[in-house]
């Protein structure tokens, strides 16, 4: 792919590149719709020796629509405003031999805020930004945009780190921000407003955990502009001694658990149906993979569909990770609240444990796991008594779906892994787990 982005990506002022590197660093298919691929290129100057990254997007659709949407996305000239920014490469080009389109970050034609955004702060979000400074007369120095998470026409994180000093006294100060930009307004005015009434409630004692303030959220670029919360992440620390590991992951069970028992409501839901129906879902495309596992398969699903019932509906994380955890002394913080929903609490400590498990160092299944026991002792000793018994079906219904997803990206080992999934999930069933 080298050699074809280099005969296809036209620069936009006439000088040459040349691209010393590629490798795909992302990609996603959707059967008889498209596939997305992300390709992490090195550019060099010839004249000066200068070189950088560049990340640029090959995007292939089904039943001959890609030419279709090349020729559209070039009459409608969105990608002009693009144009030499961060990049002087032309913002979108056709292969025709591939049948593909190639988007040039930070040109998205589902995404329009990110040129602006890579550019600095618009003018209307400046003043705002620099507010969070403090009393003073400050003004802007100097801004420093990166991408942080990317993911073609979905999303699109990025940290604007703010320089600058204050004309009454002379002072100089740094302050980190993070912008997000979603597909869809709704979704980005959505969480702005979960993130205000934490952050209200956080600041008035009320809360047993923070989260980043947030700053504003511009609806003409679906934009969400959050301060950064100061701290380490709690994958950080996991990484480090067990003794310092234990303490943090009983702090993170704590917040976890108030977050379940607060009352603010997210607008999505999700029910017992449509847990019954993942399930079944990601059954089926195991069993399709691996046909000599059916019968296991089948008895998983079956135990995890015939034990589950419908709770009260709580306000979870919907993505937890350690990393969405970031502590500060007895400062534990929540960030990535995108996809808070309104569900059983237990699929938030089902996901985090077994992400727990992977971040630690691999031991045998019948080995104990103290980091992970104690949070589970620790949130057990803050929520209803009632709710520990739902942990082992979720846990062994996060391991089916995760061995699911994991078919998508064919590792070396996929079978191998498939099957310590399954194992792991019956020991679960079994109460060999929590």
């Amino acid at each position: 792919m080298r050699e074809v982005f280099q005969r296809h990506l036209q620069p936009l002022d006439g000088e040459t590149y040349q691209i010393r590197g590629c490798r795909i660093s992302y990609s996603h298919h959707r059967k008889a719709l498209r596939c997305l691929v992300h390709y992490d290129l090195r550019l060099a100057e010839p004249d000066t020796g200068r070189e950088w990254n560049q990340l640029v997007t090959g995007m292939m659709y089904a039943k001959g629509q890609t030419q279709h949407k090349w020729e559209k996305l070039r009459r409608s000239g969105l990608g002009r405003e693009s144009a030499a920014a961060s990049t002087p490469l032309a913002p979108l080009s056709y292969i025709p031999d591939l049948d593909m389109l190639v988007q040039v970050f930070p040109y998205d034609h589902l995404l329009p805020a990110l040129p602006r955004l890579m550019a600095g702060p618009p003018p209307e979000l400046e003043p705002l930004l620099l507010a969070r400074f403090g009393p003073g007369d400050w003004r802007a120095e100097a801004w420093d945009v990166e991408p942080v998470r990317y993911r073609v026409g979905q999303r699109a994180t990025l940290r604007l780190t703010a320089r600058a000093w204050d004309a009454a006294t002379g002072r100089v100060e740094e302050r980190r921000f993070y912008a997000k930009a979603y597909l869809k307004e709704e979704k980005g005015e959505q969480t702005y407003h979960i993130y205000r009434k934490l952050w209200e409630k956080a600041s008035a004692g009320s809360l047993g955990f923070t989260v980043g303030r947030p700053v504003a959220y511009l609806s003409d670029l679906r934009t969400l502009v959050q301060e950064e919360v100061p701290g380490t992440s709690l994958e950080d620390i996991l990484r480090r001694e067990e003794e310092e590991a234990i303490p943090a992951v009983r702090k993170a069970a704590r917040a976890l658990a108030a977050l379940h028992l607060d009352d603010v409501v997210a607008p999505r839901r999700r029910h017992l149906q449509d847990e019954v129906t993942s399930l079944e879902r990601a059954g089926k495309l195991l069993q399709l993979a691996c046909p000599h596992l059916g019968p296991r398969i089948e008895e998983i699903v079956g135990t995890v569909v015939a034990g589950l019932e419908e709770v009260p509906l709580a306000p979870i994380h919907r993505d937890l990770k350690p990393g969405h955890f970031i502590l500060d002394g007895d400062s534990v913080a929540l960030i990535d609240l995108d996809k808070c929903t309104m569900a059983d609490p237990m699929l938030d400590v089902a996901n985090l444990l077994d992400n727990l498990v992977r971040v630690l160092p691999r031991s045998p299944r019948d080995r104990p796991r103290p980091v992970a026991g104690a949070f589970v002792e620790e949130y057990f000793a803050h929520v209803p008594e009632d709710w520990h018994a739902r942990l082992p079906l979720h846990y062994a219904g996060i391991l089916l779906r995760k061995a699911a997803t994991s078919l998508r990206h064919r590792r070396p080992d996929w079978p191998t892994w498939v099957e310590s999934r399954l194992e792991e999930a019956e020991d679960s069933l079994a109460g060999k787990v929590w």
